[in-house]
């Protein structure tokens, strides 16, 4: 049987086709029907065969490829992934590695890509707190098992690394998990049920969409402006009744910098209680704005969920976040992590928790954390200039938007061919038409200004010259 057969025959009727479709396509690749390398059927022939439109299985392939399970080649089509290689690029793309072919400069290859947030106290707090932890944990902590809830006292203590309109809650509204996108997805899948649908922006942080595509959850995609999600818009999917849960990034989102303004985020709250949606929030670089408005969780607080980690604020490598809700929510999230993982690592959360007793580092660290965006956002302004979208107002990257003469997927293969990997705006979207023609730039994660400088100079020459051969220009 082909896929075009298997299609045409197990194509659905009615309810949304896209999502069914995809199935379908997954099957075929997963049981062997679609070989991998294999090319797909041209959108137009699949679509009619689908007996659907054209938009329905664009969505379907674009859906396809950000899963990493197929990839499109500009000009030739789109081919299954080799088996090795499904899902190896779900969130982030693997970079080729071009370092022995491309003429670098002395700053060698730079990432870009990589939303990370370069620091020199980041290492030395981690050892020294993991140090205090290992001397300072009890028996109890060492050596016994806990569940999801965690321990009351270590809870309040992380209320340090929470907006100050958050600070005074209670332990039972907060929830110590693995780190921010653990915080997502145990949301995901512990408060929603079969046939649910998930409300979603055009474009997001990739993990957002691996959490709902692990859950099995349906998605819609609001419209939105240079203040956020559009209040029509959303209005407009909650009356129709699809959707139960809308997850957002209200502060400083990622890709495209827009912080909402506090009318905007009363007026979408106002609407999500009306129609009993849950909001989930992902303030992950909610510390680097203190001035933002307050999150949704201070202003409708039995209709939020709240995450934050300590990721972009510390490092990486020190996976604990925090999740702060209604009670019977955190109860069904501490539910939720017992069930993947039994318990969040003790010795973790104590090191984090030593660091919360740091007031004074963790002030001044996203003070000087600012300083350096507002220096590195100046550069690149200067740089690229008008290409740069909202960068006054964003502080961990740059949203680049590109000429339409040349589409995101072909200026990151030229960029990664100079030495520098950037993130290809598709990778962020949440429907075919968005981020087609943009760049993400994560200006913060190179360790010294004159490489960011070096590669955004490299960025400049394509985009100035973007027929050029860019082994002749480096």
């Amino acid at each position: 049987m082909t896929i075009l057969s298997r299609i045409s025959q197990q194509a659905p009727a009615d309810g949304q086709k896209y999502v069914k479709l995809e199935t379908v396509f997954k099957q075929a690749i997963s049981d062997g029907t679609l070989k991998p390398g294999e090319k797909l059927p041209p959108l137009r022939t699949a679509a009619w065969n689908a007996k659907c439109s054209l938009g329905t299985m664009s969505r379907v392939y674009t859906s396809l490829e950000r899963k990493g399970l197929v990839t499109a080649v500009v000009g030739r089509g789109t081919f299954v992934q080799e088996r090795s290689n499904i899902g190896a690029d779900v969130i982030l793309p693997r970079s080729t590695d071009f370092r022995d072919k491309a003429k670098f400069t002395d700053s060698g290859f730079v990432d870009l890509g990589m939303n990370a947030i370069a620091n020199d106290w980041g290492e030395n707090l981690i050892r020294w707190a993991l140090k205090r932890a290992a001397e300072k944990a009890s028996s109890l902590t060492l050596m016994t098992y806990r569940d999801g809830f965690g321990d009351p006292a270590q809870k309040l203590l992380m209320r340090s690394f929470l907006p100050s309109t958050l600070q005074d809650i209670t332990d039972e509204r907060i929830l110590i998990t693995h780190g921010a996108q653990n915080g997502i997805f145990t949301a995901l899948s512990r408060l929603t049920s079969p046939g649910d649908t998930v409300c979603i922006e055009p474009l997001s942080y990739p993990g957002i969409s691996a959490a709902l595509s692990q859950s099995g959850l349906a998605s819609v995609v609001v419209e939105t402006d240079d203040q956020g999600i559009c209040p029509n818009s959303f209005e407009k999917l909650c009356q129709e009744g699809r959707i139960r849960i809308l997850v957002t990034t209200a502060t400083g989102h990622n890709p495209t910098c827009i912080t909402t303004p506090l009318a905007r985020r009363k007026e979408i709250g106002d609407l999500a209680e009306r129609h009993n949606i849950l909001i989930i929030e992902d303030d992950i670089y909610g510390f680097l704005y203190p001035d933002a408005p307050p999150p949704y969780a201070s202003l409708f607080p039995e209709n939020s969920v709240y995450l934050t980690g300590l990721a972009k604020r510390i490092t990486p490598s020190l996976r604990i976040g925090v999740a702060i809700a209604p009670p019977y929510i955190t109860m069904l999230m501490a539910q939720g992590i017992t069930a993947q993982t039994w318990m969040v690592s003790p010795i973790l959360v104590t090191a984090a928790t030593e660091i919360a007793g740091r007031k004074d580092e963790l002030l001044s660290i996203p003070k000087t954390i600012m300083s350096q965006a507002r220096d590195r956002a100046e550069l690149t302004n200067r740089i690229l200039g008008q290409k740069v979208t909202n960068i006054d107002i964003c502080r961990s990257h740059a949203w680049i938007e590109l000429p339409t003469s040349i589409s995101a997927n072909t200026f990151a293969k030229r960029a990664e061919i100079a030495g520098v990997n950037v993130m290809a705006g598709y990778r962020f979207a949440n429907k075919s038409s968005s981020g087609l023609h943009n760049i993400r730039l994560s200006i913060m994660a190179p360790t010294q200004h004159k490489i960011l400088e070096s590669a955004l100079i490299k960025l400049d020459a394509i985009l100035s010259t973007p027929n050029e051969n860019v082994y002749e220009m480096f």
